[in-house]
């Protein structure tokens, strides 16, 4: 075999701009840090941010927004400088965002109804499921776990008094 019938992988980066378009996923999740952190930041102003001395309801949310803002600026900024050129992303994984998003679906409307047990099960069993590597063992296996972890926590360590089941 010739080595014109398997071509060797290259690490230079493609010409015409293709390592800039390989890191513009970059720039946008940097943009879209940004923004979510500025909604944050200025959606806290409605809560009183109160002083340095005494806190108000608003000022751990517009910290945690300033500090959202600042990493977004930091990644976009690392797509803009360079650096390492990867594949980038080829498809969307359907899967992945299906399973997340019914977990974080699931959550908010079986917690009120369900209690902390079942709504914890249904939620990690779906995340689980998000990766295709997880088998129905692993996915049993972490739900038991994070379950039983989140009621010692929660309600054996915390003693917080949230509804264990609908009954």
């Amino acid at each position: 075999m010739s080595s014109s019938e398997h071509p060797v992988p290259t690490t230079q980066e493609p010409p015409s701009g293709g390592a800039l378009r390989e890191r513009h996923g970059e720039l946008v999740a940097g943009g879209v840090f940004v923004v979510l952190g500025g909604a944050f930041a200025f959606t806290s102003f409605g809560y009183g941010l109160g002083s340095w001395d005494e806190m108000g309801a608003g000022m751990f949310p517009f910290v945690v927004g300033l500090i959202l803002a600042g990493l977004g600026v930091s990644v976009a900024l690392g797509g803009v400088r360079g650096g390492e050129v990867t594949a980038g992303l080829s498809r969307i994984p359907w899967r992945a965002v299906l399973c997340v998003g019914g977990a974080i679906v699931a959550f908010a409307y079986l917690i009120p109804v369900a209690g902390l047990i079942p709504t914890t099960v249904v939620t990690v069993f779906l995340s689980a499921l998000a990766s295709p590597a997880t088998t129905l063992v692993r996915a049993l296996l972490a739900t038991a776990g994070i379950t039983l972890a989140c009621y010692v926590i929660f309600v054996l360590a915390l003693q917080l008094r949230l509804p264990l089941y609908w009954f």
